[in-house]
């Protein structure tokens, strides 16, 4: 049995050469990377400026009734997971934030958030006068940040649209 072992060592030791041999190239055009310039073009922004998407068989969202933005905003965030301590929705248009405030219970929390009709929002979560959320995100995805709240305590949620179209909103702020 060690002598298994040993030729087995050995055939590897003798293709260690072969091995390290190989190695892949390819010829794309370009100086090697230590020897190439930087890139002078500006970066490209994260989300960048695009007209909202169309669904033929839906208007967008400046154009629901207020049942269809209920029924939309009840839909995408459900009252089914944990206590509710606040729930809004509505219409955002661009440079015109809305504002919304609720008392919230200490302890670990949850802010739950999505848009309509735009490719991004922004949403801000402010609790006694500290900034806990303060971001702007993809719409059309359900998104999730967990906060603690140390006392009882007044939560501000501020909601924008980030781009030249309104786009339909809901929070809900939640502990599971």
């Amino acid at each position: 049995m060690g002598s298994g072992i040993a030729l087995v060592c050995a055939a590897l030791l003798a293709a260690a050469p072969l091995l390290a041999s190989c190695a892949y190239t390819y010829d794309d055009g370009l100086p090697p990377l230590g020897e190439r310039s930087p890139s002078s073009a500006q970066p490209t922004p994260r989300y960048p400026p695009q007209p909202p998407p169309t669904v033929a068989t839906e208007p967008p969202p400046q154009e629901w009734t207020p049942e269809m933005m209920s029924s939309w905003a009840l839909q995408t965030l459900p009252d089914s997971n944990g206590v509710s301590y606040a729930f809004g929705y509505g219409l955002v248009v661009p440079e015109q934030p809305i504002l919304a405030s609720a008392v919230v219970p200490s302890g670990t929390l949850f802010v739950v958030y999505t848009c309509r009709g735009t490719l991004t929002a922004h949403l801000s979560l402010t609790i006694a006068g500290t900034a806990l959320v303060d971001t702007d995100y993809a719409c059309g995805t359900q998104w999730t940040r967990a906060f603690v709240v140390v006392a009882d305590s007044v939560a501000e949620v501020q909601v924008s649209a980030t781009g030249r179209f309104p786009s339909a909103y809901a929070f809900r702020i939640v502990r599971r």
